[in-house]
């Protein structure tokens, strides 16, 4: 199993804005891996130099529907240069909108492809979005990405859908929206299963997504005296990953407070303990 750092795991610092997306690889390969996630959220503008700021200039807003090219080609460059792997390019995607903004999520996601391409991303994390158990929603989720996912394919790219939030906080609706929508493209649209994300009964809900997971978020807040996370259970949690022989990557994401580096090993540490 190849495991990877999420750019998630730096958020406080990526906020801060004392730490730029570019500068995730580098920092994953210092701390021992070797494949990185990477959130398009962060993928902030190039703040302008010091003469630019004298004349007034300010840094633009991270603006999802007009990728920065100089930030893309930054990252680019910087996973190349500390040979990390991308095994995922995260967007923040709502499948469920109304027919007046269906354009413009398609357009933002054919940019995400393009970006994945680019950065030699060969998976996507979309998120569904809408709301829970609303019927409606999903059947517009299903038709805007019946428009998408031939794309996709024709780039080479998988599209993994997390449980987050809206319609996929009900594990039995995504795998719905997955097996609607995939069809004999078995390979190119899956879950991303976080093994955070459940409102209840988490176990079950890992159970019923792990056959269909084709990326693994390995989420973590916080830890006992033990090294034991606190809120998820990692030893049955891995247990039903190995029962599923899923052998995809899991991308550690870190979401505490404390210092990353610590939260990330201690991630690690868990995983091999039990993986």
């Amino acid at each position: 199993m190849l495991l990877s750092v999420s750019s998630w795991s730096f958020h406080q610092e990526l906020y801060a804005g004392t730490f730029r997306l570019a500068d995730v690889p580098y920092r994953a390969f210092d701390l021992g891996y070797r494949a990185v996630e990477l959130n398009d959220m962060f993928l902030y503008p190039k703040p302008p130099n010091r003469i630019a700021r004298l004349l007034g200039r300010k840094a633009k807003p991270f603006d999802q529907n007009q990728y920065d090219i100089r930030a893309l080609r930054a990252v680019r460059l910087n996973r190349f240069r500390s040979g990390t792997k991308l095994v995922c390019w995260t967007i923040d995607s709502d499948l469920t909108v109304q027919t007046a903004e269906r354009e413009a999520q398609l357009a933002y996601l054919a940019q995400a492809i393009q970006a994945a391409r680019f950065l030699g991303a060969p998976m996507i994390r979309v998120m569904l979005g809408g709301e829970a158990h609303d019927r409606s929603a999903l059947d517009r989720a299903v038709n805007l990405m019946s428009s998408v996912l031939p794309v996709a394919i024709a780039a080479n790219i998988k599209l993994a859908v997390e449980n987050h939030g809206g319609l996929s906080n009900d594990p039995d609706l995504l795998i719905e929206f997955i097996e609607r929508c995939r069809g004999g493209r078995s390979s190119a649209l899956g879950a991303c299963l976080d093994l955070g994300n459940f409102d209840r009964d988490p176990l079950i809900g890992i159970q019923k997504l792990a056959p269909y997971a084709i990326h693994v978020h390995a989420k973590s807040l916080s830890f006992d005296t033990e090294g034991e996370e606190t809120s998820i259970d990692y030893k049955s949690s891995l247990s039903i990953l190995k029962a599923a022989q899923y052998a995809g990557a899991m991308s550690i994401e870190y979401e505490g407070d404390g210092d990353a580096q610590t939260g990330i090993h201690q991630t690690r540490a868990l995983i091999e303990k039990y993986g």
